[in-house]
This record gives C-alpha cells, sequence and structure tokens, in this order.
C-alpha cells in the first residue's frame, strides 16, 4: 500500500474518532461514498492505526464486600461483576482489577513473592509498566514438571518483573519429591536458601488458590496417581502454593506438605500484604479456605464466587 493511500486512511480515522466526524460529514469533505469511508475505517482498524478500548465503570457490591469484612479478617475485597457469563473474560476482569490496583501497592526496594498457575498466568499477562528501583520478584514453589506440562512458572516471574523493572528470582526445585529427606536437602542449596532469605522480607504475596481436581495443575504435571490423589481429595480443600489445606486453612496433610518445595505456608501466612485472585465457582471452597485461615489481606474476585462462597459459610448460630 503506497503512502497516500496509508495517509489518507489515518487522515480518515482521526476526522472520526478525534475530531468526531460523522461518516456521511467526511464522506462529502473527502468526496468519497459513505461506505468508502467505512470501508477506510475498517482498514484503519485492521491495520491497528486504531485501537478500542472499553472501560467499564465501577460497580458496587458494598453489600457482599461488607459482609466479607464482617466474616473473615481481611483488609478488602474487591468484586467484579460477570457481565457476559464467560469464564474466560470474567477472569481476565478479575486480573486486570489486580493488575490496576499494583502500581499503587510497590514502593521502591521491595520484595515481592509470586505463585504460579493458570490464574496468575493471565494475571501477569495484564500487567501494565510500572517500574520502581531495587525491587525483587521471587516464586514461591517449584514448578519443575514431571509430565509434559507448561506451568508458565518462568514467564509469570519474567513478566512481572519486567513490569516493576525488578530482578527475578526463581524456585528451581519440583513442586513435590519423594521424601521429606530429598526436600531438605534440595532446600540446602544456595538458590533455595535465597528464596528463604527473600520470602522472609516479602511484603507483597500474589497467588490464586486451586480447587482438589483432577484438573488441577499439580495433578496434571504428573505429582499424582489417580489413587493417591484420591487420598488428598479427602483431607483437602485447596492447594495454595503447592500447599493443601483443609476447609480452616490448616496444612491437610503433614507428611505430604514436608515434600513440598515451596517457601513454607506459616512463613506466607505472616506477609503483611497478601493478594489473593478467585474466579469462578469451582474456587469457591478453596477460598474460603483461604479466608478462615487467615490467608488473605485482600481478595480479587467475581460476584457469583462471592455469592457461593458465603452459601458455604454457614454463620454459626
Amino acid at each position: 500500500m503506497d503512502q497516500h493511500k496509508i495517509n489518507q486512511i489515518l487522515r480518515i480515522a482521526k476526522m472520526h474518532y478525534e475530531l468526531k466526524m460523522s461518516q456521511v460529514e467526511i464522506a462529502e469533505k473527502e468526496n468519497l461514498s459513505k461506505s468508502k469511508v467505512s470501508r477506510l475505517l475498517k482498514a484503519a482498524m485492521d491495520m491497528g492505526f486504531i485501537k478500542v478500548s472499553i472501560i467499564e465503570p465501577l460497580h458496587s457490591f458494598s453489600d457482599l464486600e461488607a459482609e466479607l469484612l464482617s466474616r473473615f479478617r481481611i483488609k478488602k475485597a474487591i468484586i467484579v461483576p460477570d457481565m457476559v457469563g464467560s469464564p474466560q473474560v470474567v477472569l481476565r476482569d478479575v486480573c486486570a482489577a489486580l493488575a490496576d490496583d499494583l502500581p499503587r501497592m510497590v514502593e521502591d526496594d521491595g520484595v515481592i513473592g509470586v505463585a504460579w498457575g493458570r490464574t496468575l498466568s493471565t494475571f501477569t499477562a495484564a500487567l501494565p509498566e510500572i517500574k520502581r528501583r531495587g525491587i525483587s520478584v521471587f516464586q514461591f514453589n517449584g514448578g519443575f514438571s514431571r509430565a509434559l506440562w507448561d506451568t508458565d512458572n518462568q514467564e509469570i516471574v519474567r513478566r512481572l518483573a519486567e513490569s516493576l523493572g525488578a530482578r527475578g528470582y526463581l524456585f528451581p526445585a519440583p513442586a513435590i519429591v519423594d521424601s521429606a529427606d530429598i526436600a531438605d536437602t534440595i532446600k540446602t542449596d544456595s538458590s533455595i536458601a535465597r528464596i528463604a532469605g527473600l520470602a522472609g522480607r516479602c511484603q507483597t504475596a500474589i497467588y490464586s488458590a486451586g480447587a482438589i481436581s483432577h484438573d488441577s495443575v499439580l495433578y496434571q504435571m504428573g505429582y499424582f496417581n489417580p489413587e493417591t490423589y484420591a487420598a488428598v481429595e479427602e483431607k483437602a480443600a485447596a492447594d495454595i502454593c503447592s500447599h493443601f489445606i483443609d476447609d480452616q486453612g490448616n496444612i491437610a496433610d503433614p507428611e505430604l506438605d514436608s515434600r513440598v518445595m515451596a517457601v513454607p505456608l506459616e512463613v506466607i501466612r505472616a506477609i503483611p500484604n497478601k493478594l489473593l485472585i478467585a474466579s469462578g465457582p469451582e474456587k469457591a471452597r478453596p477460598v474460603l479456605a483461604c479466608l478462615r485461615g487467615g490467608l488473605v489481606d485482600t481478595l480479587y474476585i467475581d460476584e457469583p464466587t462471592v455469592s457461593a462462597l458465603l452459601k458455604l459459610d454457614k454463620p454459626r448460630r
């Protein structure tokens, strides 16, 4: 396409979107048909000259927020509506809410911990450029897979570090090993020790809560066969940073947890700014377990999931 044609497309796009001229007005000014103007505007869109963003107004779920804050020890809840009934869209909207908030939470020389998984991958894909000085980003849990399964763990740390202008540190280990002795030996490695040091200075944690099902990432990664996972399903309500917790937010199986390669749950619980992202009805029970266990300071969630978890949490009489 020659430069004259490109200039015409840009000129018409500017008249329509910047000068607010109608297609009929542009057609008269440019001596073109209205259908020709319409085709040129479409060409501008197809060529990437025009970007359209839908800015949703804030929705108020003050009653639900007040209910969450009255029942659980959390500082804040950001509840996003399900506008179109699409799990993928509402997950992106929930993640975008945290991505929009994060610049106000991060200060220079801070330490941020992040987990991995489908939700965190969606969140880090939505991050704006924030840029701070002296930030360290580290991974809470090991993410090497036994089966051929892409956890996106390295990409999650990379995206968050790039957004913040930070230095990123992976947790270079499997998620779960065969014995507590192996876990203890791996933890003596200097790279793992560095993660432990960062965790002790961490101000902000970002993670989700995994549902206990055969669709879970840890199951898909090959860490369990159907028989061993059935025992997990009997005891656990959720996994958080590879730790399996019960309905009260406590470790569900101490022997299994001794083999988990992750920052200890009690260290995570002590982090002052714990940000939990969750979307979808299958997350109602996992999120409820995290809320009961003091594993959430700020909750980013959608309205249907909040309603489902409040129904699960029967108020004590």
